[in-house]
């Protein structure tokens, strides 16, 4: 089909509220608006009647908050819950000096002023038509317009943009995305007459004693009340004289006293309906002169009634997105296309907050799992708890406040009000018991209790990194907490990323082979790797006239002894295994646990036992700890006290004659000139491993993460081939029975993810060693190494690509920690029974 000439700027199909707010919109900006509704009788549906003071606002900036007047709409201030035997309220609070509002109405009524408000605007031409067909153009499929059933023949209509706004039951977003949606429960919705809610201007909802009840005014007189019924239910129930049995049989005697009976009037004789309460992602707009727009685009549960806000905000984005001033001339597709990514983006700073609330919320309330009733009496004591404690929520869900991170923060908030508030709970000797109640506690004294399983892994993991860790010397000035807590930093990062620490073993042991060259070089025989380790521990202080005392690594002490400004340090190995405190039988038992647990893995596995993920992930980690002791066998451990060694001579005679190696200002002490040449390139920036020891200058202890030279082609091989394996062994669990899909899905989507960034990931060490490699990108955000050449594509590309896959990562180990322990309130019979260990003997001895 050949292109035609545009009839109009934009067409949009669905006159509901997103494409009369956009018409509206889009012609205040003098754009020439063609708006398509199949029908435009009153509009009779039983959502859609909830605007949260986020629309208010929202209206408000699109000029149409007029069309709340005249339709007996109801301020709504806040939400009274219930919640088993116990109440909350929670409202907007004031912002700015403003106390919001948001409001409740017939849908209908309102969706017909905003219809009033189009057709009265010039640059919008209403019409009543059933588009049928989304036209394209034969050579670009670029979308070009519309076809509309007429009485005689089919209508054209062409428009550079067209806008699909026709909905959640859409009948074209099926050729333009892979979405669909997906509903598990449908609302049942009925008019309350009279009914006298216990707060005026508050909507209520019934949590905890069944389906999710929520009641709110719609005028006033009339109350809409929507009951959450999962589809297995739906299909037992059949039909509607069914339905209204279970609403008086289990839902009435769950709602107050004093709308029981207007709610008993409306099952006996109200209009009982009901539609799918159904959420889909949204997706980004790829069609050349296409633009999905409200539910045809993206739907949450309507749980929270913030489907109207989401899309009266979007159309407010859309409309600054492509206005005049932006996109002069509607017909540069390319601009538009590229325009609509950014859209697609900017659009998850109000959107992604209320879906996620909405899913979030629904799910927590209809779920009977006992771990998830802790987190609702949680949250009812969360909102108990006053303004403080909800005020930002109250935001959040009212689309006031666009910080989805802050709705994290009180998430981990209502956690961690639920987890003391199961503790206070518990007697003082039941307290262990509620501990662990929400990870399904079992006491069996003819297999193994949970008990049993949490000590042996948590012992081997703990003997573990307790013995495989070896610090650096600390500063002088440090004390005991100082020391402490830094070892509690690193014992964290062993267990959680214990291929990051094999790394930096790796490197200190190629550092230390490196010196032991160096130094048998000029004559150092005696000089070891035990030196060496030592040297690059802090082991060794210079000590010179009017300068403060610091550490030199082994790469100085060659250099000075080659210069012959000090002599070749006379301490021998034995004297500094001496003040070491590595003890070589704590680790042997601590390898033993491990072996043990490792042993019993392998037992199970060979008798079709059930593994959990705790063991799973106990033995991946012994993986790269055993490569880490490996590498760090010559490392001495927790040495407190350094070797002095005192000379004559300035730091400025020392610079002087070095010339112009040393012109540049020191970084972290005089001696960089030595040290820093052997990173090429690279630099180190301040970590959260070693925060609070790097204040001063020049340094007072060199950091546990310090590794000089970088990593070369052979270590970096290493550290890959080692992280992979310890990826691949979370992969195991592929089969495991997890209690729900969706932890079956998250862990094997985290544990791919783990697998990936290492096996495709881990390559960029490597390859950052060989010459041709030129991009600027930082390693374990800790060392970074900037292009030669300064173009956005050497600055970007390759640190953007690295950048994301260490965020893939974090997120992934995040979910893998959380299940190991949250798989435990719903496990396999057999993974309580212990291994026969007269199986492995041979038959007959």
């Amino acid at each position: 089909m050949p292109p035609e000439p545009p009839n109009h700027d934009i067409v949009i199909v669905g006159a509901g509220i997103a494409g009369c707010a956009a018409a509206m919109a889009f012609a205040r900006q003098g754009r020439q608006v063609l708006l398509l509704e199949r029908s435009l009788k009153e509009p009779d549906r039983i959502v859609g009647e909830l605007l949260q003071p986020g629309g208010v606002d929202a209206l408000t900036e699109l000029g149409l908050v007029h069309c709340l007047d005249g339709i007996d709409a109801t301020p709504i201030e806040g939400y009274h819950l219930y919640w088993k035997d116990q109440e909350a309220s929670f409202w907007f609070c004031e912002k700015g000096g403003v106390k919001p509002e948001g409001r409740s109405f017939h849908h209908g009524r309102f969706v017909s002023k905003l219809r009033e408000a189009a057709s009265a605007e010039p640059s919008v031409t209403l019409l009543e038509a059933t588009v049928t067909e989304v036209l394209r153009d034969g050579s670009s499929d670029h979308v070009i317009g519309v076809a509309c059933a007429g009485v005689d023949e089919e209508q054209k209509f062409f428009a550079p943009i067209t806008i699909l706004a026709d909905g959640s039951s859409s009948n074209f977003r099926s050729q333009f995305t892979p979405y669909r949606p997906e509903a598990q429960s449908r609302f049942w919705g009925l008019e309350m007459v009279d009914a006298g809610l216990p707060i005026p201007r508050y909507a209520h909802a019934v949590l905890g004693q069944g389906p999710p009840v929520l009641m709110y005014p719609i005028s006033s007189r009339e109350t809409r009340i929507l009951i959450d019924i999962p589809d297995e239910i739906n299909t037992v129930l059949g039909s509607q004289s069914a339905v209204r049995a279970y609403l008086r049989d289990k839902v009435l005697p769950t709602i107050p006293e004093r709308v029981q009976h207007s709610l008993s009037e409306a099952i006996a004789k109200g209009r009982l309906r009901s539609m799918p309460n159904a959420w889909m992602a949204s997706t980004g707009n790829t069609t050349p002169g296409l633009i999905m727009l409200g539910d045809a685009s993206n739907m949450r549960h309507p749980v929270t009634g913030a489907g109207m806000t989401v899309a009266l905000k979007d159309v407010i984005l859309l409309a600054s997105t492509i206005s005049p001033i932006e996109v002069p001339d509607l017909q540069q597709t390319t601009e538009i296309t590229r325009r609509m990514r950014d859209f697609h983006w900017k659009r998850k700073s109000h959107s992604a907050s209320l879906n996620i609330l909405a899913q979030a919320l629904y799910m927590l309330f209809v779920s009977d799992d006992p771990v998830l009733q802790i987190m609702q009496h949680g949250f009812i004591q969360y909102i108990q708890g006053g303004e403080q404690n909800f005020a930002e929520a109250a935001w959040i869900m009212g689309g006031l406040s666009v910080k989805p991170w802050r709705l994290f923060y009180r998430f981990f908030a209502v956690a961690l009000c639920s987890v003391r508030l199961h503790m206070q709970q518990a007697t003082f000797w039941g307290l262990p018991v509620a501990l662990f109640h929400t990870v399904g506690w079992v006491s069996s004294p003819d297999g193994r209790a949970t008990s049993d399983i949490l000590f042996a892994n948590f012992l081997a993991l703990f003997v573990c990194v307790w013995t495989v860790l070896h610090h650096n010397l600390q500063a002088p000035h440090e004390g005991f907490w100082t020391t402490f807590w830094r070892k509690c930093r690193w014992a964290v990062l062993a267990v959680t990323a214990p291929e990051m620490l094999t790394l930096f073993a790796v490197m200190q042991w190629n550092a230390a082979n490196i010196s032991v060259r160096e130094m048998h070089g000029i004559g150092a025989k005696s000089w070891s790797k035990v030196h060496a380790f030592y040297a690059n521990a802090g082991g060794f202080v210079l000590e010179t006239p009017g300068f403060p005392k610091f550490p030199i690594n082994a790469s100085s002490i060659h250099y000075l002894c080659s210069k012959r400004r000090v002599e070749i340090p006379t301490i021998t190995k034995e004297n500094i295994w001496d003040r070491s405190k590595a003890d070589f039988l704590a680790k042997a038992l601590a390898f033993a646990q491990a072996g043990w647990v490792i042993l019993q893995i392998c037992a199970r596995a060979a008798q079709r036992l059930t593994v959990t993920p705790l063991e799973l992930f106990t033995a991946a980690f012994m993986i790269p700890s055993v490569t880490t002791a490996y590498f760090w066998a010559s490392k001495p451990q927790n040495v407190a006290e350094p070797t002095v060694i005192k000379v004559n001579w300035t730091i400025a005679e020392l610079l002087i004659a070095a010339g112009d190696a040393a012109k540049e200002p020191y970084v972290d002490t005089p001696m960089d000139f030595v040290e820093k040449p052997a990173w090429d390139g690279w630099k180190r920036l301040p970590s959260l491993l070693h925060f609070g020891g790097l204040s001063k200058r020049p340094l007072e202890r060199i950091p546990n993460d310090y590794s000089p030279p970088p990593p070369t082609g052979t270590e970096a091989t290493i550290v890959w081939v080692v992280s992979v394996l310890h990826a691949f062994v979370h992969v195991l669990g592929w089969w495991f029975p997890f209690a729900t899909p969706l932890e079956a899905v998250i862990w094997k989507a985290s544990s791919l993810t783990l697998l990936v960034v290492m096996a495709i990931g881990g390559v960029v060490p490597v390859i950052s060693t060989r010459p041709w490699f030129d991009f600027s990108f930082s390693m374990l955000w800790i060392w970074v190494r900037e292009a030669k050449k300064k173009t956005l594509v050497r600055k970007r590309l390759f640190s953007t690509i690295v950048d994301t896959a260490y965020v893939l990562y974090i997120v992934a180990r995040i979910f893998i920690l959380v299940e190991i322990f949250y798989a435990f309130r719903a496990m396999p019979e057999d993974v309580y029974r212990c291994p026969d260990w007269t199986w492995f003997w041979p038959h007959g001895v």
